[in-house]
């Protein structure tokens, strides 16, 4: 049986017990779950108290990490896993009681895989759908699964992934500011022998106040870290497939089309964001040609007098 580790980097309370117990009332049992409590204010460690299961190990960080470096954070929790696969949990986000069950078969049928993907739907604090992921074929190639993040089929975070250690513990997760896009390129990175994915929605993102992706106070950090990731992305050089389907991909993932994405993710995920007063960080906006940039502006105003 495949034993598989979930890790968990802890460092709020609130959905905490939710999430182990979404963890621990998997179907599919031969797993362990690693706590990592990243030196929180909070009293996390009487929360794992209460359990008895002895697939869990706590440990705590003396100082903490995650406040510094998240990915750094992710990396050196990782070092814990003893499993074949490692899954990267959080503190506010939960699992289906067959995901485990679903992602294992997929592994044992795609054994070649490093990556399987569990489809996901995100969830407010009050556990409510409030949306839902597409749906991605059993098995895609590492040109179908990018042409897909491209087209936004694909939802983007990291905990319904089911990494292979080996090759995970050796690249370590891809780190960009504040972990922004570091989910997306870690996924991109491992999907080189192709991604396996499940059908069902078996993870729920929770979309709230206190998640760092939802949070509106780290723009200028996001604008580095989609920099970074747009470096990333152009430096990628795939071979020129003869799969008819993954040569589609191929001319569907150009340069042209990752830097239409990038101006994209720069507006969308930032710059309709930021007030008046800091739109400078429009400097930060490293990529665009000064043709974009102009138009970018006149589409925020544009937004703004609207309330688009």
């Amino acid at each position: 049986m495949i034993y598989v580790s979930f890790v968990l980097p802890a460092y709020k309370a609130k959905f905490l017990k939710q999430a182990i117990d979404s963890i621990l009332h998997q179907r599919y049992t031969n797993f362990e779950l690693i706590i990592v409590d990243d030196a929180s204010p909070e009293n996390l460690k009487e929360i794992v108290d209460r359990y008895t299961d002895e697939r869990i190990s706590y440990y705590r960080n003396e100082k903490n990490l995650g406040g510094r470096n998240l990915v750094d954070q992710w990396n050196h929790c990782i070092q814990y896993a003893n499993g074949e696969y490692i899954v990267l949990a959080a503190d506010d986000d939960l699992y289906h009681e067959d995901y485990l069950q679903q992602c294992v078969a997929l592994a044992q049928k795609y054994p070649d895989v490093d990556l399987i993907r569990a489809r996901v739907a995100q969830i407010d604090e009050e556990n409510q759908l409030i949306g839902i992921d597409g749906i991605l074929p059993e098995f895609t190639s590492k040109y179908q699964y990018l042409h897909y993040w491209f087209a936004g089929v694909a939802f983007t975070c990291i905990g319904n992934y089911m990494f292979k250690a080996k090759p995970l513990k050796e690249s370590q997760f891809i780190n960009f500011p504040s972990a922004f896009c570091s989910d997306a390129a870690t996924a991109i990175m491992m999907a080189e022998q192709g991604v396996a994915n499940t059908a069902e929605m078996l993870f729920s993102f929770r979309i709230s106040t206190i998640h760092l992706s939802s949070s509106r106070k780290h723009l200028k950090e996001k604008l580095h870290a989609n920099t970074q990731f747009y470096k990333w992305l152009f430096a990628l050089r795939y071979d020129k497939p003869k799969d008819p389907l993954d040569l589609y991909c191929y001319h569907r993932i150009a340069h042209h089309h990752i830097y239409n994405k990038c101006v994209y993710d720069y507006y969308n995920q930032v710059i309709k964001f930021l007030p008046v007063s800091k739109l400078g960080y429009m400097k930060y906006c490293t990529l665009l040609s000064a043709k974009d940039k102009k138009k970018m502006v006149l589409r925020y105003f544009f937004d703004k007098i609207f309330k688009r």
